[in-house]
């Protein structure tokens, strides 16, 4: 499993420390996997959240439009988890 933002790499291990993730973050600071997802907002990236599988399946998708809240990260690691249930190693 990766994450993926904008975001520069020392941002990302802040983050993935702080939430005692066990997998990396990694940093699309040029924006290629995100023009590619079409979710480019100018400079940055539209806040979005997908998750795919080890099969390289789209499992969840959101993207958010202006104004609408984050999802909490609680939510997205259980979405991980029932996955991960669904498709053990």
């Amino acid at each position: 499993m990766l994450g993926l933002s904008a975001n520069q790499t020392f941002s990302q291990k802040a983050f993935a420390d702080y939430l005692k993730l066990n997998f990396p973050l990694l940093s699309d600071a040029d924006l290629k996997t995100i023009k590619s997802y079409g979710v480019e907002n100018g400079t940055v990236a539209q806040r979005s959240y997908f998750i795919i599988d080890r099969s390289g399946v789209l499992r969840y998708k959101k993207i958010l439009q202006r104004g609408e809240g984050l999802v909490p990260n609680e939510t997205l690691l259980e979405e991980v988890k029932k996955i991960h249930a669904q498709n053990p190693v």
